[in-house]
C-alpha cells in the first residue's frame, strides 16, 4: 500500500471512531439531577435509590395515619394488588335495617321498677333481622321471663358478651355455635316484658350473660357509622 493510501486509511479509521463515540454517547440515558445523597451513582442506580426512598416515605405516612378498620399494608402489597385484611376488632350494628334509640327511658341506667335499665333499647319494625356484632360463640339462648326470646354471643377478641332480648322467635343458633359478624341471630320482636317492638341490647364484661353490664350506646354509635 502506498503512503497516500495509508494516510487515507488513518483518516477513515479516525472518522469511524469519532462517529461510534458520538452514537454511544447519544444512546446513554440522560442523567438525573443529583439529590438526596445519590450523587456519584450511575443513572439506573440513582433511579432505584429514589424509588426506594419514595416507597419508604409512603409506608411511613401509612403507618402514621392508618385507615379505621383496615390493617396497614405496604406500598409493595398495594402495587401487587393484595387486598388489605379486615381489622379483627371491626364490628357491625346489631340491627340490619332502619332503627332508632327511643327516648330517655330506653337508655342504659334509666330507672325501672326496682332496678336500673341494663341495656340500650333499639327500636325497629317487627321481624327486622338481628345480626352478630362480632365473630364469636353463642353461649346462651332461652325464652324465659322478662327477657323473652334471647341469645347471648361471646367475643373472645373483645372479651365481652352481647345479649339480644325480646326477639320475635327463639334463635335458631344453639349454644356452642361459632358465628361470624353479620350472621343472622333472630328478628326484632316484643316477647317477654316488653312494650313495643324493639331490641334490648346489652354488653357485659367477660364470658356469659351475668357479667357486669356497661353502656352499649357508645359502641352502637361507633358500629353504626362503619356498618
Amino acid at each position: 500500500m502506498t503512503a497516500p493510501s495509508n494516510k487515507r486509511a488513518v483518516v477513515l479509521l479516525a472518522a469511524f471512531a469519532a462517529l461510534s463515540a458520538t452514537g454511544l454517547a447519544a444512546a446513554q440515558p440522560a442523567e438525573l439531577p443529583p439529590s438526596n445523597g445519590l450523587e456519584g451513582l450511575r443513572p439506573l442506580e440513582r433511579l432505584a435509590g429514589a424509588l426506594r426512598a419514595g416507597r419508604s416515605a409512603l409506608d411511613a405516612r401509612a403507618a402514621a395515619a392508618p385507615l379505621a378498620g383496615v390493617r396497614r399494608r405496604s406500598v409493595g402489597q398495594a402495587i401487587a394488588g393484595d387486598r388489605p385484611a379486615p381489622d379483627p376488632s371491626a364490628a357491625v350494628f346489631p340491627v340490619s335495617g332502619p332503627a332508632g334509640y327511643g327516648e330517655a327511658g330506653a337508655r342504659f341506667g334509666a330507672a325501672r321498677a326496682g332496678h336500673s335499665h341494663q341495656g340500650q333499647d333499639v327500636f325497629a319494625p317487627p321481624g327486622t333481622p338481628l345480626v352478630a356484632v362480632r365473630d364469636g360463640v353463642v353461649v346462651e339462648t332461652g325464652d324465659d321471663g322478662g327477657r323473652g326470646n334471647y341469645v347471648a354471643l361471646y367475643s373472645p377478641l373483645a372479651h365481652q358478651t352481647y345479649v339480644y332480648l325480646h326477639m320475635d322467635e327463639p334463635s335458631r343458633v344453639r349454644p356452642g355455635r361459632r358465628v361470624r359478624a353479620g350472621r343472622r341471630l333472630g328478628g326484632v320482636g316484643c316477647t317477654g316484658s316488653c312494650f313495643g317492638d324493639h331490641l334490648h341490647f346489652e354488653v357485659r364484661r367477660g364470658r356469659g350473660a351475668q357479667g357486669k353490664p356497661i353502656d352499649p350506646l357508645p359502641l352502637l354509635e361507633r358500629w353504626r357509622r362503619f356498618s
